[in-house]
Order: structure tokens, then sequence, then C-alpha cells
């Protein structure tokens, strides 16, 4: 599977390798710590609607035999079912293949904003099909995959012709710049993971454009620049907007609409559960930190957000007397999406994996903080937010003050942080780079068994096969990418360059062992 803006060689490669070896996902449990006592206290945000994906397929009665072009416009059209059944997605098919590119352009136009299209190419077609098709492309741009199939070539009549015509109609849209996708695949079960790839993809990019994202404290934390957002350019690239509520504002909110005791029923939930094996953090810190919490999901669900950052600190330490981690902790265990210190291109790079999952992935904002080059391991780390659906299986985790804080005056460190190691598994890290969120950069690996490096959430991966942790921060390194990194459980690298290449979004690619030598040129 290639896409048109793709310029490595070899990805059709890769891509058939991971689909042969499957997806490598983790089952993390279904629910977090508190979400029994939260579901309770506040409303979940409203489920987005299912992104709609259109069918379309071509053929000409006069060239090749129609009742077998029907036969396969059918027979594919059950395979993307199928490949639909566990998304978001609504599969809305043409009735049989166009010939007329009028009565395509009707129909599309009948359905309102769609999220992907998939044209198969049934049979040959007139060239008019691709061009009125790239041209209602270009007044509503919409992710498209091409899907050819090879005929069997056995010394058989050519009874569709497909590949030319995919060929022929691909020129067509590659010359109007349309942004497409395409595959050669069998109309059989095998190919079902392309076009859920794709499926993914669509329906991520519908997510974001329709979105809406709250920014708890309006801005970064101090001397974080790479945290810095370009709004308009967000906006324009992605689609998602979000607004910014002051701290205070919030902190009203929750005291109007979350006293004490509904706090308390988390607090307590947390000290009572089985896996919590430490309490240090004085009660009256965690209420604060939970009535953060309460207030941006209580906003969340009556706002319709898909996610937020908050801007964690110094203002939460010195003025409010508590930290946020542990609220994070909660929300993201819930399904809402949340990034920490103001960092709404760490919310984005969140919110993709999610979006890609459909929320599985359960994905948090973390720092690398740890290179064990000679056994190729890389550390990551952050000071307790990560979601307790992501403990190691066998272990519990502390309710503390926080730890960098503690690192320098525990006397004054504030809380409420939750401390634990990461389940083992496939991850991946993923970054949309500071301000405009116009490049990413992505790796996988596996979080492998080790010990605590040290106080707060951690685990310890081992890169991808192929693939070293000396190349990755070589490319990190060189490139002086940033230093925040949104983690979730699976493998998601392809998905992400599908969707990133319909948003216009560059891959910064991963450096060769020979380029990464630390030395970067201005």
């Amino acid at each position: 599977m290639l896409s048109s803006r793709q310029e490595e060689d070899g990805t059709m490669t890769r891509s058939r390798s991971r689909e042969a070896r499957a997806r490598r996902q983790v089952s993390l449990p279904a629910t977090g710590v508190l979400n029994e006592i939260l579901g309770k206290l506040v409303s979940r945000p409203p489920a987005p609607a299912p992104a709609k994906v259109v069918f379309v397929s071509c053929g000409v009665k006069i060239h090749f035999p129609w009742d077998k072009a029907c036969a396969r416009h059918r027979a594919a059209l059950q395979v993307l079912q199928e490949a639909a059944k566990s998304l978001p997605v609504e599969i809305v098919p043409c009735e049989a293949p166009f010939e007329d590119p009028r009565e395509m352009l009707a129909f599309l136009d009948s359905l309102g904003p769609v999220a992907g299209l998939v044209f198969f190419h049934a049979a040959y077609t007139a060239g008019e099909i691709g061009s009125c098709l790239g041209r209602w492309l270009l007044d509503h741009p919409t992710p498209l995959l091409s899907w050819a199939w090879p005929e069997p070539g056995n010394g058989d009549k050519n009874e569709a012709n497909s590949l030319t015509c995919q060929n022929f109609l691909l020129n067509m849209w590659k010359s109007m710049r349309v942004p497409y996708a395409w595959m050669h695949r069998e109309i059989h079960a095998a190919s079902a993971p392309a076009l859920t790839t794709f499926l993914r993809a669509a329906s991520a990019r519908h997510r974001f454009r329709t979105a809406r994202l709250l920014h708890a404290g309006g801005s970064r934390v101090t001397a974080f620049y790479d945290g810095e957002t370009d709004e308009l350019a967000v906006m324009r690239r992605l689609g998602c907007r979000f607004d910014r509520f002051d701290l205070e504002w919030i902190h009203q909110h929750g005291m109007k609409n979350f006293p004490d005791a509904a706090c308390r029923k988390l607090w307590q939930a947390l000290r009572s559960h089985p896996a919590c094996a430490k309490v240090a953090v004085p009660e009256e810190q965690a209420l604060r930190t939970y009535r953060f919490g309460l207030a941006m999901l209580d906003l969340a669900a009556e706002g319709g957000y898909a996610g937020a950052t908050v801007k964690s600190w110094p203002d939460l330490f010195s003025c409010y007397g508590c930290a946020i981690d542990g609220a994070v902790s909660m929300m993201n265990d819930f399904g809402f999406c949340v990034a920490e210190e103001g960092e709404m291109n760490g919310l984005i790079s969140s919110l993709a994996l999610h979006f890609l999952s459909d929320g599985s992935a359960v994905p948090t904002m973390m720092d690398l903080t740890l290179w064990q080059e000679k056994k190729d391991r890389l550390g990551i780390w952050h000071c307790g937010a990560s979601p307790t659906r992501w403990l190691r299986k066998g272990t519990r985790f502390a309710a503390t003050r926080h730890s960098i804080l503690e690192n320098g005056d525990p006397e004054t460190a504030v809380g409420l942080m939750l401390e634990f190691l990461l389940q083992t598994g496939p991850i991946t890290a993923v970054r949309y780079l500071a301000p405009d969120a116009g490049r990413y950069f992505a790796f996988e690996g596996d979080f492998v068994d080790s010990s605590m490096a040290y106080r707060g959430n951690y685990g310890l991966m081992a890169p991808r096969a192929g693939e070293s942790v000396g190349r990755i921060l070589g490319t990190i390194l060189d490139e002086g990418l940033d230093h925040h990194w949104s983690v979730g459980y699976g493998h998601w690298a392809d998905e992400l360059r599908w969707l990133n290449h319909f948003c216009g979004v560059a891959e910064v690619p991963l450096r060769s062992s020979s380029q990464a030598q630390g030395l970067s040129r201005p």
C-alpha cells in the first residue's frame, strides 16, 4: 500500500509485513481504579457520530462483462463492511458501478459531509469518471483510497483491466494534486487489514476536523517553548479548535459543583483499592487535585470537548496547593484524553493515538529520560499522571506528593500523583511538533520487564526489530525535536502515516545509524 505523497522506498513491503504478522496490541483493563465512582459524579462527553465513508466503484458496460463487474462490486463492498465492523464508521455504498460521472456526482452530493471515500476499480472506465471525481475532491477534500485488484493472469481473457484503470485515474488525480492512497489487492478477507488502516485514518481525520479542545490555564508552563502552539496553523491543518479557560474559573466551577464530600468519594476509593500500596499525601491536597479533574470533566461533557490540556505548574503548586497529575491519570482512565503542562501539541499527539485506536491505546504524555546504550533500551517516564490502566500486572501503585518537588524540598511538596511501573507490551510514541503541528515523528517498541529507575511512572522500551534506540534518539537530538512524547499501547505507526498524509503533516524520517553522529547543522 503506498500513498501518492510517500517517498520512502519499500513502503509497500513494510505495510505487507506488518499485516502478515498482525497488529500487536496489549489488552489493558477496560476501566481504571476510579472509573466506577467517577461515572456517578460526572457525565462522559457525548460520543461522536460514526464517520461516514463512501464506497464507489466504476466500470463501462461496452468494454467488459457488466454482470461480473457488479458481482465484484458486491464482493468488495462485503470485504469493506467486514473491515469496518468494529470501527466507529458507517459505510455508505452506491448500488452498482458508475458509468456516468454525472450520476456519480449526484450520488456524492446527496450524502452531505463525508469522512472518506473508497474507490473500487470494478472494471475499466471512461476518463471522465476520474476527472470529475478529482474536481469534486478539490471542492470536498476527502481521504481517497483507490482499490484495484489483480487479474488471474492464467491465459484467460482480461475481464476488467483493473490495474490499467487504476493507473489511468491515479495519473489524473496526481495531475490535479488530489491526495490519495492506493492498494492493489485481491477481493478477499486478506485485504481487510489494509482497508481497516484507511478507515481508521479517515475516521481520525474526521474527528480532528470536528473536535473542540479545552485548554485549562490558557498557556504553556514557564519556559517550555516547545509547548507553544500556533493556533491558526493547527486549525487550518487539522481542523480542531480550542477554548482557553482560566485556572481560577475552573477552580470556581469545581468549588460550586463538587464539594469535599464528592471529592472524598474518589480519594477513599483510591486509598482502599487493593492495588494501592502506599498513601503519602495529605487528604486536603488530594481533594483539591480531584476537584480540578471533576471540574474539567464536567466542562468537557457540557461543551462537547474531545480532549484537554492543563497548565499544571507552577500555578497549581503555588496558588492552589495541589498537583494535577492524579486528576490527569483519572481522566485518561475515564477515556477523556488529557495532556499536562499546557501542552496543546502534546494533546494533539495523544488524540491522534486515541482517535486511531478508538480509545484502546489509552495515551498519555511522557518524557524520554534514560538511554541504556549498551542494552539498547530507552527509559520513558513522567511524574505520576499515567492512567492506572497502565499499571503493570502483579504490581501496586503509591499515592504521593509530586516527585520533582520532593527532589527539591520535601517539606513544601504537594500532590496528588500516582507512582507505578508500566505494563509490558507494544507501544507507540508520537509527537506533532510545535508550534504548528506541520511535522511529526513516531517510533514503535515494547515496554519490557524492568525495575523502577526512579520515582513517578516508568517503563523501559526495547525498540522495534530493525531499529535501535540510537537511531531514534539520533533523529530526535539531531533534529532538535520537542521534548514531550505521547505514548499509547499498540503499534500505530502505519495508521499515523496514513492519517498525516491526508492531513498534510510531514513525517520526520528516521536517521540511518551512520547519520546519527551527534552533529547538527543550524
